[in-house]
């Protein structure tokens, strides 16, 4: 072999290990890497708790209500503001339309019969006083849905029995507390000066100076008093005394706290929570005061129309109204007290009382006092 084939040779066998040494996965395999000590091999997720039947069927329930998209209130509580705060969180959350028509309870009673018997309800649902809802279940109008509704499930949750105003069908359900009692002028009447009982609004100091809400054009007289008798609070004697106190009577609770606020009476005896809880908040120098021998509670219901064109956004609606969320867009737009006990107090301090001595006006007290308010009882007792 001649030398320079030699050497062509050789350099071929460096190329050709050289080659061999740079291809992809040469060299020693490395040796796994040790798994520390410490590291656990991991857990299985714990399963998802099936879902109730209840969670199931309200699940059905919701989403049934986005399909219908509307539900339409007749209100008369839903006014203004808080009728604007109420629909557009209603609204941000399901998706839902909310439609409020505002008016008074006894042109609603008379609406819905007339469009229950054309067979074309307009109306999904009202809110109101507890006496328009008796007339309106005793008619057929309303319809039982408490047993579907999961806010009313809750326990340990309310101020007062939702269901007091309709204790066996549950068709009148309880949304707002209204606190009924006196208010003073505060530049008229020092601290300490105020009256500590009913008894002692009798007493000759306050003698011209009291504006109460008339017994003739409005019922809401007899929703205080009645509740008042049945726990002997006060009795006959009692309302012939006051009245010869030189009362001023008011066309309307409003009215009541505006002649209060412009000083032109130094005590209004049936002050009303929210009402006069606004008229605070308007700078008027007024303040409710306990009387501690009793303070009368009365509650505003809301209830489903039986045959309303839209039953499921309706069940949404109120479940949603009595929830805590609901509650507290309410109450925070309305400047008032919640029913709920995990709500904030939302009236102003000067028109909150410690509730000594609560008295519920029950089912029984609002037929007794519808009855006495068509009496007149009240202005025969008074010889008006």
């Amino acid at each position: 072999m001649s030398k320079r084939l030699y050497s062509l040779i050789t350099l071929v066998a460096i190329l050709l290990l050289i080659l061999t040494s740079c291809a992809p996965g040469a060299g020693p395999t490395p040796a796994p890497a040790a798994t520390p000590a410490s590291v656990q091999p991991s857990s299985p997720l714990p399963a998802a708790k099936p879902a109730s039947q209840e969670e199931t069927a309200w699940a059905a329930i919701v989403e049934a209500a986005k399909k219908e998209g509307k539900v339409t209130l007749y209100s008369y509580n839903f006014t203004g503001e808080i009728g604007q705060a109420l629909t557009q969180a209603f609204k941000e959350k399901y998706g839902i339309t909310a439609d409020i028509i505002t008016g008074r309870g006894t042109e609603f009673v008379e609406r819905v019969k007339t469009e229950k018997r054309m067979g074309r309800l307009v109306a999904d649902m009202t809110d109101g006083a507890a006496a328009h809802g008796k007339i309106m279940k005793k008619e057929g109008l309303t319809a039982g849905i408490a047993g579907e509704l999961p806010s009313l499930r809750e326990k340990d949750t309310w101020v007062a029995d939702i269901f007091s105003m309709d204790p066996q069908d549950k068709h009148l359900i309880a949304f707002n507390l209204s606190i009924y009692t006196p208010y003073v002028n505060t530049q008229l009447v020092k601290p300490g000066e105020e009256p500590k009982t009913w008894k002692d609004l009798l007493d000759s100091k306050w003698k011209g100076k009291m504006v109460m809400t008339d017994t003739i054009t409005s019922a809401g007289p007899y929703q205080v008093v009645v509740p008042l008798l049945r726990e002997k609070v006060i009795d006959e004697t009692f309302l012939k005394n006051l009245y010869k106190q030189d009362l001023r009577f008011s066309v309307s609770d409003p009215e009541g706290g505006s002649i209060l606020a412009r000083g032109e009476r130094s005590l209004s005896i049936r002050g009303i929570d929210r009402t006069y809880g606004r008229i605070i908040v308007e700078g008027a120098p007024i303040r409710a005061i306990e009387l501690t021998d009793g303070t009368v509670l009365i509650l505003g219901i809301v209830a489903a129309f039986n045959g309303g064109p839209h039953p499921n956004a309706t069940k949404v609606f109120i479940n949603w109204f009595l929830s805590n969320e609901g509650q507290t867009v309410y109450g925070k737009a309305a400047t008032v007290a919640s029913i709920r006990k995990d709500v904030p107090n939302f009236l102003p301090k000067a028109a909150q009382i410690p509730l000594t001595r609560p008295i519920l006006l029950t089912d029984d007290d609002t037929d007794k006092a519808t009855k006495l308010y068509q009496e007149r009882w009240l202005d025969k007792l008074w010889g008006r």
